[in-house]
């Protein structure tokens, strides 16, 4: 047989498998065969803030100034992750409430035509959706960008929205099924825990997060600046809780970063996760620090 006739069949068997097969078992499959250029998710904030108030939010949202961040230098981020990693499995715009930006749609063209193959997904609560015009859904069906709703305990008809906007060609549904418990972080003042077992217990561990320049392990880290100068505190980033992209460009020498505890750790819960009733933020230092 004609190695191009092979190549040929390797590629169409691929096809089939992105088609056929659940994520999962693709990202798996990649990440354990492939070149070594492929990294399972990342997700970024278009918006810092939210027009939710929840208590115990993971990115501190509550606490953040009012920030549109500017389209220009996300692109410029993927740019150079576009260098180190080859293909990216899921890409999440997030925020704070992505919707809130005024040119959010000013992001889905270049971020498509940088990573064609991955999945994007806008994370929203919901609230904006009707207020939404047409050019806003024509634009996720042009890019093949998918809407993911958490379902907070809010009047909204997110079951209606996942229908109406199925039917309509465009990929919807549930980020969180049941928002009515919040888990919280006992974050940890003094450093003291133990790096390893909150790196095994983190579900957070494989949210990396890209943000002027640097990839970071998890979410907390990258947005702990709003807790700091909200309630002047000094949670302090170490030198490999993040990755400089104007530096490495060696996707092993992440990789491999990423299996392990980063500084950060010492801060994060190492006993049981804590869950809490879904409320309302009072902006306490006790939503996220242990006390």
């Amino acid at each position: 047989m004609k190695i191009s006739t092979i190549i040929k069949i390797i590629k169409k068997l691929k096809n089939i498998s992105d088609k056929v097969l659940p994520y999962s078992l693709q990202d798996y499959l990649k990440r354990k065969f492939g070149n070594g250029t492929y990294l399972s998710q990342v997700e970024f904030h278009i918006v810092d803030h939210c027009n939710l108030n929840c208590a115990y939010c993971d990115h501190f949202t509550p606490l953040a100034d009012k920030n549109f961040c500017k389209i220009d230098d996300i692109i410029e981020d993927f740019k150079k992750l576009k260098k180190i990693f080859d293909n990216i499995g899921k890409i999440y715009i997030v925020g704070g409430e992505p919707l809130l930006h005024p040119n959010l749609l000013d992001i889905l063209e270049p971020l498509r035509n940088i990573y064609p193959k991955s999945k994007i997904v806008i994370i929203t609560n919901g609230i904006l959706l009707d207020k939404q015009n047409e050019n806003f859904f024509n634009a996720l069906k042009k890019y093949n960008i998918a809407l993911s709703m958490t379902h907070y305990p809010l009047k909204i008809d997110y079951e209606g929205w996942i229908e109406k906007l199925s039917k309509i060609g465009i990929k919807t549904y549930y980020f969180s099924l049941n928002r009515n418990k919040m888990k919280k972080q006992n974050l940890d003042l003094n450093g003291k825990n133990d790096k390893k077992i909150a790196f095994q217990k983190c579900w957070e561990k494989k949210c990396h997060f890209v943000r002027d320049g640097k990839l970071y392990v998890c979410t907390p880290a990258p947005n702990i600046h709003f807790l700091n100068k909200y309630f002047n505190l000094d949670f302090k980033l170490g030198k490999n809780d993040y990755i400089d992209l104007n530096k490495v460009k060696s996707a092993s020498y992440i990789n491999a970063l990423f299996k392990k505890p980063i500084d950060f750790c010492r801060y994060c819960n190492d006993g049981e996760i804590e869950f809490k009733k879904y409320s309302i933020s009072k902006k306490e230092l006790s939503e996220w620090v242990k006390l």
